[in-house]
C-alpha cells in the first residue's frame, strides 16, 4: 500500500510536499459487566495517513495549503490515486503562510515496555486480574470495567527523506464505580499506561473504590465565599497544564498566550516557582514517544524554571513562524514538587477538591472552575466529605501565593505535585 501511496503523490504535479503515518495497531479488548466477561475482542489493523502540501501565489502573495485524507489497505491503485487528487484540490483553498516541514534527524532517545515482550492476550488477562483484585469492597464495586491493550507500530516519512519507525504499547482501562450510601452513585474513571508495574493497578483501583464510598456519603458543600482550595489528583495536573499551553509556540503565534521569553510566567510571586519540562521518554506514560507526528526527533526540553520562561516549545510550522528553533510536539510534561506535604497544605480551613463534573481552565483568560463531585473540607477541626456547589477563580489572581506539594502523582502524561493549593478561591455552596 505504501507503493501505491508514493507513487500517486510523486505522480500528481500540484503536490510540493507531502507526509504518511502508517500505523498497525494489534489490540485485544475486555469488556466486563461487574466481575463477568461480556465481551472479549482481538483486532489488527492498519491506516494510512496522508498530507499533502500545495504552495500557490494569488496577487503575487505566497501561500502553502495542506490537506488530510486516509487511505485505506484494501483501495484500489485507481482509488488511492483519487483520494489524492482531491486532497491536493482542496489545499489549494487553505491560505497559510510558508512553512517548511521535517527533515531527517536522529531520535534523542527511544521509549520502551516491558509489554512489548510477550502476547498482549496474556498481559491482559494479567491486568485484568489486578484490576478486580481490590473490588471486595463493601457498599462500593466496579458496575462496569473496559479494557484495551494495544501494540502500536508507527512509521512516518515525507517528502524530505524522513523516514522513521517505533513501537509502543498502549493501555486504557475505563471503570464505571458505584456506591450506595445517602444515595446511589457512580463515578466515572481512565487509567492510561503504557507499562505495566504489577500493584499500580490494584493502588487506583482502591483509591477509586474509596473515593465512591465518600460520595456516597458526601454532605453539601457549604457556601465559604472565598477559601483556601486545594486541588488534588487529576484536577491538579489540570491547573498546572495552563503553563505548558501557553509556552505554546502556536499558542504565542495565535494570540492566544502572552507569554515571552525571560519573563516570568507567575508575575511577582511570594509562593513556590513552577519548574516544567517536557519529557517525550517518560517512563510508563501513554504518549511517550520518539518522534512527533511530522516524523521530528525529539529531545526532553525545560520550558520554565522557578516561573521563568526559557523557551517556546512547538512544532516545525509554528517554531518557524516565530523564529525559533523547533521542539517538536511533545505530550509529556513533568512538574518540580513544592517543599510543603500535604499534611501542612491541609491545616486550617480548607476544600479539597479531588473530583469535578468537568474541570476547566480557559487558557486564553486564565479563568478556571467546575462543579464539584468529590471533595473534603476542613473547618480546621472537623474534615468531612462534600459534593456539589462549585469553585472559580483566576490564575493570574492566585498564582501569586500558590503552593505544590511534596508528595507526588503519575498519570497518563504528567509526573508532579499531587496538590496545589491556591488562596482566596470563589466556593460557591449551600447554606444551610
Amino acid at each position: 500500500m505504501l507503493r501505491k501511496i508514493k507513487k500517486a503523490l510523486e505522480s500528481t504535479r500540484e503536490i510540493s510536499d507531502w507526509k504518511v503515518i502508517e500505523t498497525i495497531k494489534e489490540g485485544h479488548e475486555l469488556y466486563f459487566i461487574r466481575q463477568e466477561l461480556d465481551m472479549n475482542r482481538a483486532k489488527n489493523v492498519s491506516s494510512y495517513n496522508v498530507t499533502v502540501y500545495r504552495d500557490f501565489e494569488e496577487a503575487g502573495k505566497k501561500f502553502r495549503g495542506s490537506a488530510q485524507t486516509t487511505i485505506h489497505p484494501g483501495m484500489s491503485e485507481g482509488e488511492v490515486k483519487k483520494r489524492i487528487e482531491e486532497s491536493t484540490f482542496a489545499a489549494g483553498f487553505v491560505k497559510n503562510r510558508p512553512y517548511p516541514i521535517a527533515e531527517p534527524s536522529e531520535a534523542k532517545g527511544s521509549i520502551s515496555s516491558g509489554l512489548q515482550k510477550g502476547e498482549i492476550s496474556d498481559w491482559i488477562v494479567e491486568i485484568a486480574s489486578e484490576v478486580f483484585s481490590q473490588d471486595t469492597k463493601k457498599g462500593a464495586y466496579l458496575n462496569s470495567t473496559e479494557i484495551y491493550l494495544t501494540k502500536v507500530h508507527t512509521h512516518i516519512l515525507n517528502s524530505r527523506g524522513v523516514d522513521v519507525q517505533f513501537d509502543a504499547v498502549r493501555a486504557f482501562i475505563e471503570l464505571i464505580v458505584t456506591a450506595t450510601g445517602e444515595e446511589e452513585v457512580e463515578l466515572y474513571h481512565q487509567l492510561r499506561f503504557s507499562d505495566y508495574r504489577p500493584g499500580s493497578i490494584s493502588k487506583k483501583v482502591t483509591e477509586f473504590l474509596e473515593e465512591a464510598l465518600n460520595r456516597a456519603q458526601a454532605k453539601p458543600t457549604p457556601a465559604l465565599g472565598t477559601a483556601p482550595v486545594l486541588l488534588v489528583s487529576e484536577p491538579a495536573e489540570d491547573f498546572l497544564s495552563y503553563y505548558v499551553d501557553n509556552a505554546s509556540a502556536r499558542a504565542v503565534y495565535e494570540k492566544i498566550s502572552t507569554f515571552k521569553i525571560g519573563e516570568s510566567v507567575q508575575g511577582d510571586f511570594v509562593g513556590d516557582g513552577i519548574t516544567i519540562t517536557l519529557d517525550p521518554f517518560m517512563p510508563e506514560s501513554y504518549y511517550s514517544a520518539p518522534y512527533d507526528g511530522d516524523g521530528f526527533a525529539l529531545n526532553r526540553e525545560q520550558i520554565i524554571v522557578n516561573g521563568k520562561l526559557l523557551k517556546y516549545w512547538g512544532d516545525v510550522r509554528y517554531s518557524h513562524y516565530l523564529g525559533v528553533e523547533p521542539t517538536g510536539n511533545i505530550h509529556n510534561f513533568s512538574v518540580e514538587p513544592g517543599k510543603n506535604t500535604l499534611e501542612t497544605l491541609r491545616e486550617g480551613p480548607h476544600l479539597e477538591v479531588a473530583l469535578f463534573s468537568a474541570f476547566n481552565v480557559d487558557s486564553v483568560t486564565g479563568d478556571f472552575g467546575g462543579e464539584i463531585r468529590l471533595g473534603w473540607y476542613c473547618d480546621g477541626k472537623e474534615r468531612y466529605p462534600i459534593t456539589g456547589g462549585s469553585i472559580s477563580g483566576n490564575i493570574n489572581k492566585v498564582q501569586k501565593e500558590l503552593l505544590l506539594s511534596k508528595e507526588t502523582q503519575k498519570s497518563k502524561r504528567y509526573t508532579g505535585p499531587k496538590a496545589v493549593k491556591l488562596l482566596n478561591v470563589s466556593v460557591s455552596g449551600i447554606n444551610k
